[in-house]
């Protein structure tokens, strides 16, 4: 029992102490972090700075939260943590975008490393707006794509045109590559064929005996190629009428939307340059008509 007194004595100077410690407020502990980073001991502000901030932030000013991410990021920096650093600036970026430090507390190091920090955040800033923006252009452009109805003409003489015209008109590419080779074949043996022996024989000149089973063989072949290349040819009218539409309507793509972009202000006030040759008011504009296909010319006076 003599030894009870001094029992009680030590533990009520364990409680004491401890009471003495938590009865420490945050602005206090703040006070000492400021001390100890002016007194260069980089590591006791950084255990006071983490001890503010993490694993729940202490203080309630969102001046205080700045200013303890930024002594615990330049604490880490004089201690060679480049990265922990960073990342503690960028944290007091977040709250307060304007910060800048000056040179009468922080190194130029640490000054130098906080500006790289804020130049970064602005720019990624900056790239994500952008990003945001082009984002929005291309739904905006969707939305407009999907409410477009776009109704395409289709010219009724262009059944009637050679070479695969009224395949390609009804959007059968396939189709209209054989009729167009099918008769650029047969149309082109049958018009050789023609040119050689007019050229050689002339259109009523006599031909050798001796040459004239050659000139009947090619005159055989001009003949059956020509018939080839007019019943191909009317193949073709006929399936190019039996797959035409009038009027066909088409999904719209990129080529039928109109300028999206405002002009700058400077471009749009710029009058156009006034033209003044006899080719530049000359206007040459192709007419297509059910019944067929012309050029039409305009004048443009001053």
């Amino acid at each position: 029992m003599p030894h009870r007194p001094l029992t009680w004595g030590a533990v009520l100077v364990v409680i004491a102490a401890v009471a003495a410690a938590a009865a420490a407020s945050p602005a206090q502990d703040l006070d000492r972090m400021r001390q100890a980073f002016r007194q260069h001991d980089h590591d006791a502000a950084m255990k006071l700075a983490t001890f503010l901030l993490y694993p729940d932030e202490k203080l309630a000013l969102p001046a205080d939260l700045v200013e303890a991410h930024v002594i615990l990021g330049a604490s880490n920096f004089e201690t060679g943590h480049r990265a922990e650093a960073k990342a503690e600036f960028e944290k007091a970026l977040q709250i307060q975008p304007d910060k800048s430090l000056t040179d009468l507390l922080f190194s130029e190091g640490a000054i130098r490393l906080f500006d790289e920090t804020k130049a970064d955040i602005e720019a990624r800033a900056e790239r994500d707006a952008q990003l945001r923006k082009l984002a929005d252009e291309r739904e905006r452009i969707r939305k407009y794509k999907e409410s477009l109805v776009v109704v395409e003409q289709r010219s009724f003489g262009v059944n009637f045109v050679p070479f695969g015209a009224g395949q390609f008109q009804n959007k059968q590419r396939v189709r209209g590559v054989l009729f167009a080779a099918g008769e650029g074949l047969t149309g082109g043996i049958s018009l050789g064929a023609f040119l050689y022996l007019a050229g050689k024989y002339g259109l009523n000149a006599q031909v050798p005996v001796l040459e004239g089973p050659g000139v009947r063989r090619l005159q055989q072949l001009e003949i059956g190629t020509g018939i080839a290349f007019f019943a191909i040819y009317a193949w073709g009218v006929v399936d190019s009428l039996l797959h035409y539409k009038p009027r066909v309507q088409i999904e719209g793509d990129d080529t039928l939307l109109p300028p999206l972009r405002d002009v700058p202000p400077d471009k749009a006030k710029q009058p156009a340059p006034r033209q003044t040759s006899a080719l530049d008011r000359l206007h040459v504009t192709p007419l297509i008509a059910p019944g067929g296909a012309g050029i039409g010319l305009t004048w443009e006076n001053d």
